[in-house]
């Protein structure tokens, strides 16, 4: 009894994940999704418009994305002015960073190194993979199947990718794509010129910093420190630890968010 269960369960599985492949988001789909989001979050979230705070954290993570594997698409980083320690990534390049998690950041490898994790979000399309999943699991994939298998994209993408947003569909993933995220993000991180080991220490702070509740928010969304160190730190060790850690830029930088 309990071997038809599981391979019934088994079938059910690899019909649905063979359902989704079927349905996958493409390119333009994922920008247009993406885009209705982020319009979503800003009207929602108190992004911060100061010409020198976007000018640095854009071309900070612009070069952070020439050095990625997914290079032809526009990506867009902005600063929420928000005192909690967060950072999460749309699909199709949009890129939020809190304040809070900011000025929690010693250095700009650190922060570099935050930006790397969110950027290979995009790069690897995790949140493009969510998609269909989320709406199969919600049972509606009424939607879901018009937009994809339409050519018009506008009311009903605009739906949703607000509607995504507001389930939280983009704002967690599992532990596969967050390994793999924090994997290409080293590689991310350490061929731009950054030490990658930034990545470790950030995280190792927040640990302590959890322990009286004030990183709650990075870690309902995030893996922790202790696993994500475990993913990256043989990657890092035979990327070697070295590259820049710090620069004058990214304290002038912190002095302007304070």
């Amino acid at each position: 009894m309990y071997k038809k269960i599981f391979l019934s369960s088994l079938f059910f599985s690899f019909y649905i994940n063979s359902f989704v492949l079927a349905i996958a988001v493409s390119e333009q789909q994922e920008l247009a999704i993406g885009k209705s989001a982020a319009m979503q979050t800003e009207r929602q979230l108190p992004i911060i418009n100061n010409a020198e705070i976007t000018d640095y954290i854009t071309q900070l993570g612009n070069n952070l994305v020439a050095h990625s594997t997914r290079t032809n698409i526009p990506y867009r980083f902005r600063v929420v002015d928000s005192k909690e320690i967060n950072a999460f990534a749309l699909p199709g390049g949009y890129i939020y960073v809190n304040r809070g998690l900011i000025l929690n950041a010693d250095n700009e490898s650190e922060l570099a190194g935050v930006l790397g994790h969110e950027i290979a979000h995009v790069t690897e399309r995790h949140s493009a993979e969510q998609i269909p999943k989320s709406q199969l699991s919600q049972g509606a994939l009424g939607l879901f199947g018009k937009v994809v298998g339409s050519r018009g994209l506008g009311g009903q993408v605009a739906y949703l990718g607000a509607s995504l947003l507001n389930k939280g569909v983009f704002l967690k993933f599992g532990r596969d794509a967050e390994r793999e995220a924090d994997q290409v993000g080293a590689n991310i991180v350490s061929a731009s010129g950054w030490n990658p080991q930034g990545m470790i220490t950030f995280f190792d702070k927040l640990a302590q910093k959890d322990r009286g509740g004030k990183s709650a928010a990075f870690f309902s969304s995030h893996p922790s420190p202790a696993e994500r160190e475990a993913n990256v730190s043989r990657l890092i060790a035979k990327l070697g630890n070295k590259g820049k850690i710090d620069s004058p830029e990214f304290q002038r930088f912190k002095k302007l968010l304070t």
